[in-house]
């Protein structure tokens, strides 16, 4: 998987960031010298992104390359003025390029982490998902999505094909919901290697992101549509090239099939008739109970009754054999804003409890991974949490889990989804052309 992506002019890179934008599937054309353009950028001098943006759109690039520029105070001070201009210019260019990508690179050596990819809540296409999924699979890392929008933003939404086909690319996509990504990085568990950005209009959030990371190539991402046309025109045509990229891919709407069984070395307990996984939502706490003697990592996904397909919070949490954990509802601001749900006598022929009911917080999904005593995972699926208060994995789920029963019914079962059948930016590549298209059919008078 690779794409090329032209130097702008003043600036240059050196051998070794040539060499990791390579291995992160971008090929960079050009030295940075133009005829045109003399002298080297003073000291703290931020890169003309603006210039940028027309160099690269002069050259038919999907992506621009700017070299150097990484000063902390200056990004402070002038980075947002610095953006706008950016996103200025994108608009001027929309109708000949839809997107445009542009790379900071690193001025420290970035550590092995993954790609951060970030969705800010005031942008409205999901581009910049292709070219976080397109910079993972390239350099197989796996993709940290900081996600602000919900479930429009969403890779696990399974209404739509290309998403299936982004995540089929990579070797881990993991998603966290947050409703300011930009200032969220701090709460992934390692500092990322590369940080992918979606740049709406009027956002000045990325300055400080990039200050505070010189340890990460940095790619913003300019949806020129949306900059030029607004909101709803950048909708209908994101939903246009995202339903291109599906067919480009031939990806499946359905959600990948789960790893295959763990291999006949790993030990493995058997599962018994008492065992079960039970997460339980309180008034002030997400209870999570692992009764089995499996090794279990449960991500357990937070929204509002109201909303269900906006995730508000995820809690993510390893428990061991017969362990126990609260979190408390505190941790997540945004859970802890709505109405919780209260405790309740209930009783039964045989025997009375208390049990949670009504309120706003709702448990939305749950993925239960089971893992091996290195912690890698033998098997994974994501379970709906219907009743959104209160769930378990039982033991016949455990079975079938980790492939010891076939399931009653096979309309339940996770299809496959194919591998993609080009990459991930060739297929974005080709979806913008018809995008384009129907924006040039949207132009006329």
């Amino acid at each position: 998987m690779r794409t090329t992506a032209v130097l702008a002019p003043p600036f240059r890179l050196d051998d070794a960031a040539r060499d990791r934008l390579h291995g992160l599937g971008i090929s960079v054309r050009g030295d940075g010298a133009h005829p045109e353009v003399r002298g080297e950028p003073a000291a703290g001098e931020l890169p003309d992104l603006a210039g940028a943006i027309r160099f690269g759109a002069a050259h038919d690039a999907l992506a621009v390359v700017v070299g150097g520029g990484r000063d902390a105070p200056a990004w402070r001070t002038g980075g947002a003025g610095g953006l706008a201009a950016a996103t200025e210019a994108s608009a001027e260019l929309a109708n000949s390029r839809l997107l445009m990508v542009v790379v900071i690179p690193a001025t420290v050596a970035p550590r092995p982490g993954p790609v951060a990819v970030l969705s800010p809540g005031g942008s409205v296409s999901t581009h910049e998902l292709y070219v976080g999924a397109a910079l993972a699979a390239a350099s197989g890392r796996r993709v940290e999505h900081v996600n602000g929008r919900g479930a429009a933003a969403s890779a696990a939404q399974s209404g739509v094909p290309a998403r299936a086909g982004l995540r089929a690319a990579v070797m881990q996509w993991r998603e966290r919901a947050e409703p300011r990504p930009e200032r969220s990085l701090h709460k992934l568990s390692v500092r990322p290697a590369v940080i992918v950005m979606a740049v709406p209009p009027g956002s000045a959030e990325a300055p400080a992101v990039i200050a505070a990371h010189p340890d990460a190539d940095v790619v913003l991402v300019f949806d020129a549509v949306h900059a030029r046309h607004g909101a709803e025109v950048a909708r209908q045509v994101a939903s246009l090239i995202e339903l291109a990229v599906g067919v480009g891919q031939g990806a499946s709407a359905a959600r990948p099939a789960p790893p295959p069984p763990a291999p006949p070395s790993v030990a493995s307990p058997a599962v018994r008739a008492s065992d079960v996984i039970h997460i339980r939502l309180t008034d002030t706490a997400l209870e999570l109970t692992n009764r089995t003697c499996e090794r279990v990592r449960l991500r357990v996904t937070l929204g509002s009754a109201a909303a269900p397909g906006e995730p508000l919070a995820a809690f993510e949490m390893l428990l061991r054999p017969q362990e126990r954990h609260a979190e408390p509802i505190t941790a997540a601001p945004a859970m802890a804003e709505l109405t919780p749900p209260t405790a309740v006598l209930r009783h039964w022929s045989h025997g009375s409890a208390e049990v949670y009911e009504g309120g706003e917080r709702r448990i939305l999904r749950v993925e239960a991974s089971v893992l091996d005593p290195d912690d890698r995972v033998r098997a994974t699926r994501t379970y709906d949490a219907t009743n959104g208060l209160d769930f378990s994995v039982t033991a016949r789920d455990l079975e079938t889990l980790l492939g010891r029963r076939a399931e009653l019914f096979a309309e339940v079962r996770p299809r496959a989804v194919p591998a993609p059948a080009r990459d991930v930016l060739a297929a974005l590549e080709s979806a913008l052309r018809v995008g384009a298209t129907a924006l040039a059919v949207l132009d006329r008078p």
